[in-house]
Order: structure tokens, then sequence, then C-alpha cells
């Protein structure tokens, strides 16, 4: 694999990547409910998520449940999460790709906790209606242990140009690349280094042997992660390392 370091460091990134999972979902102050598995994959932020304009790289896949081969996508997308407020927490997030196009309203929320669950109150279009309704979504992070690597990639240096975005952290390892015709998705578990299976996939030819290009180089890694702004390659494809490393590790700062 043929890696080149960029001249000068990017900035160190901020607190930690996170794994998480939607609990419910309730509309018009309905009852709450989940009818899709919800995956989102989260990089380090570039400040404290509570400053203004703090961004971090996520990738949120949504699959019909229960989780099977053929499922369908209720929603898939990725981009860069701003805050643009610290009171209340709010944050938009900027989708650079969309399953349901790129030309939807802007993907805004306030954040509380409560509970131990983090709690996400907007305005948001319903995938059945397709008008915009109030909403409150109920999310559970999961636990990353120390010493996990982790890697987020994008197809181009600047993400909002990016056409395809790659996550992996954990056992979770999320791949999407959207064109003018698919959106192409493949979501992985990953058992060992040496280990995983395809969980979902749709129209992936070209992009699970990019995932698997990117899951192999971490074998490569032996102590040494990729850095953040790197450019790598996978299958013949340059990608650009957004966030990479291992969880409490020295390139933190908390």
């Amino acid at each position: 694999m043929n890696n080149r370091v960029p001249k000068q460091p990017e900035p160190l990134l901020h607190g930690t990547p996170s794994i998480t999972a939607r609990k419910s979902i309730s509309r018009n102050g309905g009852q709450p409910f989940e009818d899709s598995d919800v995956l989102v994959l989260s990089s380090r932020s570039t400040s404290d998520t509570h400053s203004e304009d703090s961004k971090q790289l996520y990738v949120d896949l949504r699959l019909s449940k229960p989780l099977l081969p053929d499922s369908i996508i209720t929603w898939g997308f990725a981009g860069i999460r701003v805050t643009i407020s610290s009171t209340p927490l709010r944050f938009r997030w900027n989708h650079y790709i969309d399953s349901q196009g790129r030309d939807g309203p802007p993907d805004e929320g306030i954040m509380t906790s409560c509970d131990g669950e983090e709690v996400e109150i907007g305005v948001g279009v319903n995938p059945e209606t397709g008008e915009l309704e109030q909403y409150e979504e109920r999310w559970i992070d999961q636990p990353v242990r120390p010493g996990t690597p982790f890697a987020f990639l994008t197809s181009s240096r600047e993400p909002s140009e990016s056409t395809g975005f790659i996550a992996i952290l954990g056992d979770h390892a999320l791949a999407m690349r959207q064109n003018d015709s698919e959106f192409q998705v493949v979501r992985m578990r990953i058992s060992t280094s040496t280990s995983s299976e395809v969980l979902f996939k749709q129209d992936a030819d070209t992009l699970l042997p990019l995932l698997e290009s990117a899951l192999s180089g971490f074998d490569d890694w032996k102590g040494s992660p990729w850095e953040r702004g790197q450019e790598i390659t996978l299958q013949e494809n340059r990608w650009t390392v957004w966030d990479a490393g291992m969880t409490g590790g020295n390139n933190y700062v908390i």
C-alpha cells in the first residue's frame, strides 16, 4: 500500500470516536417506536463538541429491522456534523452524500441528556408522509475499549467534495459511496483483525473491496497508525485520512 504522509501535520483532534445506536424515535409527540437498525460511527472532533463550529465526521446507516442481508435502506448519509450553538447544544448534520437525495432541508437538532441517553429534538422529513414534522430521537453510545483502532476516510481531501466515506471503529465498519445512478453501501462486523462478516451490502461490487483493503491496512499499522491528512491507496484509489488512531493513544486532546 503506497501511502503518503502530509508535509505539515494536521491539528490534534479532541475527545473519543463513538459508536451510537438509536433506541427510538417519536413524531409530533406520538408514541416512541423503532423500525430501523440505526448505526452511527463518529470521529473525534476538531474542538470540544460544546464549542461553536466544532466539527466531526460521521457515517449514519439506517436499515429495516430485523437486520438481514435483504434489509432495505431506510436512510443512509454521511458528512460533517457542526456545532452551531452551545446553549442550547445544537448540531447541524451536513449530508454530503444521502440516499434520499442531497437537496433536503437542513438537518439540525438540539441535544440533551436524560437517564444515560442522548435525546435529539428537531424538525425533519417523515419518510412515510414526505412532510416536515417534529421528532424526538433517543440515542445510546456503545462502549469503546481503550486501545481500539479506528479510521475515518474520505474519497477527497475535502469532505464536502467527497462522494465516498469509510468508518471503522470497534466491531463495526461502514462504507458509503454515491454517484449519479446508485447509492453504494456496506456494513460489516469485525470479529478479529483477520475475520469479518458482511451484514449488508447494496451495489457494492467495487465498494466492498475498498473496505476490505482499508481493513487489511490495519494489519500494516504495527503500532504506527495512519495520520490525519495522510493520503492512502485503496484498490488504486486515493483516499484521505480524516481521523485515525488507537483509542486512549497519545494523539488525543481531552
